[in-house]
């Protein structure tokens, strides 16, 4: 295969590329094998940017890709999809037992989607997907664990789940981010975490190739970044998040044109210990 044409150049400052999604669905993985090509300059994978760290200002942030010397840069914070929204109806950036939620009303943070439109109208934006119900499950746990070894208090997953407790239901709204997104980013790549499974230098290679590197270049794909172990999730749950997350699913399947139905089996999980 020839190396294809660069259909960007990189920028003077600032990232070439940004995913901003989705947590708990293969990010880390997908950080790794964008590290490990010789063309593509990531200097951290999480900068936080839009949603933790934008009152440092743009000098700051751009500082980040100062010492690419002219690789392809970029980063990967998967919570700018669920950044704050201009609109009244996204507000609640954050739920009431977070005390992030009073700091930003105080502050009032940015929007991601509209402050990189502005200042990189040209990045390339893309995330990757995992199947919502299962991501939910696995957030959960992620978080848990963290509590656990810090020795803090932990909540159910229901109450977690009630309370949307770090998005974790709103997460999961995938067609609605898409929309939101693409509305700004037409071109905005979406990729799934199933592929990891059946094809991943495929996967790799189609990302190589979206933000303009060598989509020649062959990843080591088994590494699996932050694996961790948990309760399986039993059938009543299960039943519960396909029953809430059913028509977005088909919504998200129609507009990527990608068969999402096993999305919606129910049946015990076999995600006992994923990333």
């Amino acid at each position: 295969m020839d190396k294809p044409a660069r259909e960007i150049k990189p920028r003077s400052k600032g990232p070439d590329f940004v995913g901003v999604g989705v947590q708990k669905s293969g990010t880390s993985w997908l950080a790794d094998v964008l590290m490990q090509h010789p063309d593509v300059w990531i200097p951290k994978k999480e900068i936080n940017f839009f949603v933790r760290n934008y009152r440092k200002g743009y000098r700051w942030y751009e500082n980040w890709f100062k010492d690419s010397n002219g690789k392809v840069c970029g980063e990967f914070t998967p919570v700018y999809i669920n950044s704050p929204r201009p609109d009244p109806a996204h507000r609640e950036f954050y739920p009431k037992f977070n005390p992030r939620r009073a700091v930003f009303f105080w502050l009032r943070e940015t929007a991601a989607r509209d402050a990189l439109k502005k200042h990189y109208p040209d990045a390339r934006i893309f995330a990757i997907f995992r199947n919502p119900i299962d991501r939910a499950w696995s957030a959960y746990w992620f978080w848990r664990s963290r509590k656990e070894r810090l020795g803090k208090k932990v909540i159910p997953f229901e109450q977690m789940w009630k309370e949307d407790g770090r998005w974790i239901r709103t997460t999961g709204l995938y067609a609605e981010h898409l929309s939101y997104w693409r509305k700004a980013f037409p071109d905005f790549l979406v990729l799934f975490y199933d592929d990891i499974r059946t094809e991943p230098v495929a996967l790799a290679q189609s990302v190589y190739r979206f933000i303009g590197a060598d989509n020649r270049f062959v990843p080591r794909t088994s590494t699996w970044v932050n694996k961790g172990k948990y309760n399986p999730m039993t059938i009543e749950t299960r039943k519960m998040l396909a029953d809430y997350y059913k028509n977005e699913i088909v919504a998200f399947s129609e507009m990527t044109g990608r068969d999402l139905s096993s999305w919606l089996e129910i049946k015990p999980s076999n995600e006992e210990s994923k990333l």
